[in-house]
């Protein structure tokens, strides 16, 4: 028993001192329990690759595209003096009322117009003093005919004028409104300040995006007709000396092409030319090569492009 407890403590010694040794009686063990994650990982691998958290699918919203409108410039007006009701003001805004508004808010402004079946929410009745999202003063309305309201059928009226909008809301609230409230000077000078009423403004003229791409390709129409009949050209008489010269200094010869077509200011003389093909080499179809073109080369060039372009 005391020989087999010497051997014992002499192999404890031995694995004091060989890191390797312990290794060699760990390695079965180690080599199990690798196998045996191995297992559980092919038991598993169906659940392993489901995925258990549903993705996130975003609502994808396209935004409404521009209305139509003409360049005009908006009058300036004096507040202080429009927001007090006059007969001519209250007239003008029952003529823009009934040709603009009484479809839906009805004649008597009981939302109850002809228009109003199926919205949701229902038009204002401008009878009834609760709900009024911005309110029933002159700035609170005039903001509602300015920018409309989110999530109803109440589109901003901004292409009327100051003035009219003005005149619309003096006859809604003298018609149709008992009791309504007073704005005090500072928020008339707030009205002011943010649509700079007094000022006036210029707005520019502004096209339907939808438009604007039809414009734009009828624009280029014609440019991109000679693109594809110089590179029809060029690929017709691959062999001559010119084609081959202008295919050694181009990586994309469709690029170069319309980096030529697009501008005429390289077509001045043949520096210019030298000058608008190195100068965004690489980016405008052409290559590194130019560089080692001698001066006959660029003259072949340069004369084959602009006669063909």
């Amino acid at each position: 028993m005391i020989e087999n407890f010497k051997k014992y403590t002499d192999k404890l010694s031995q694995l004091k001192t060989s890191p390797g040794a312990v290794f060699g009686l760990l390695y079965p063990y180690i080599l199990l329990l690798i196998l045996a994650v191995g297992i559980y990982y092919l038991n598993n691998i169906n659940n392993v690759e489901r995925q258990t958290v549903p993705p996130d699918i975003r609502e994808v919203k396209t935004g409404t595209d521009l209305k139509l409108q003409e360049p005009r410039t908006v009058p300036p007006i004096d507040i202080m003096k429009m927001s007090k009701p006059t007969s001519e003001l209250i007239s003008n805004g029952k003529t823009i009322f009934n040709n603009t508004c009484s479809t839906c808010h009805g004649e008597q402004g009981n939302g109850k117009g002809p228009g109003a079946a199926g919205l949701n929410p229902s038009p204002r009745n401008f009878t009834q003093d609760e709900g009024w999202v911005n309110g029933r003063t002159i700035s609170g309305m005039y903001t509602t005919l300015q920018e409309g309201i989110s999530n109803s059928a109440m589109v901003a009226y901004d292409y009327l004028t100051p003035e009219q909008k003005l005149s619309v809301i003096h006859y809604i609230r003298s018609e149709f409104m008992s009791n309504p409230p007073e704005d005090s000077e500072s928020d008339l000078e707030a009205l002011d300040q943010q649509y700079n009423l007094s000022e006036g403004v210029r707005l520019p003229g502004q096209i339907p995006i939808e438009y604007a791409e039809e414009f734009i390709i009828k624009e280029n129409d014609s440019k991109i007709k000679k693109i594809y009949e110089t590179i029809s050209l060029i690929k017709k008489n691959s062999s001559s000396g010119s084609v081959k010269l202008l295919t050694r200094v181009t990586g994309d010869l469709h690029l170069a092409i319309s980096s030529l077509v697009n501008s005429n200011s390289w077509k001045k003389n043949e520096s210019t030319f030298v000058e608008f093909l190195t100068i965004n080499v690489n980016q405008n179809g052409f290559n590194g090569i130019l560089f080692n073109l001698n001066d006959s080369e660029w003259d072949t060039l340069y004369n084959f492009l602009v006669k063909i372009i």
